[in-house]
């Protein structure tokens, strides 16, 4: 279904993302309503493609097991996921709440 959504093109995106939110937060901070939505979008953005990466990675573990050879590189896109997903669903809840 979606085989061009892959870990690659979600965790470029998904830095990308979180890139802009760290430069949009102080101006945000400045500014607020002015980038407000632009701020959530990039949060959004890297939130979806966290836990994209996260159930990308789950998918492959249990429908293909590879063995011991791809264990790091499976630990590497888990800490990458959370790192996207759990900081900016943090600063998404306290935005709209």
């Amino acid at each position: 279904m979606l085989r061009w959504w892959t870990i690659g093109r979600a965790t470029g995106l998904g830095v990308s993302a979180g890139l802009a939110a760290l430069v949009l937060w102080p101006l945000y901070a400045a500014l607020q309503e002015r980038v407000l939505w632009a701020f959530l979008a990039a949060l959004a953005v890297a939130a979806i493609c966290g836990i994209s990466i996260l159930l990308i990675t789950l998918l492959d573990a249990a429908l293909k097991p590879r063995g011991r050879s791809l264990r790091p590189i499976r630990a590497f896109d888990v800490v990458v996921g959370l790192l996207l997903a759990v900081p900016s669903l943090i600063q998404l809840n306290a935005l709209l709440v």
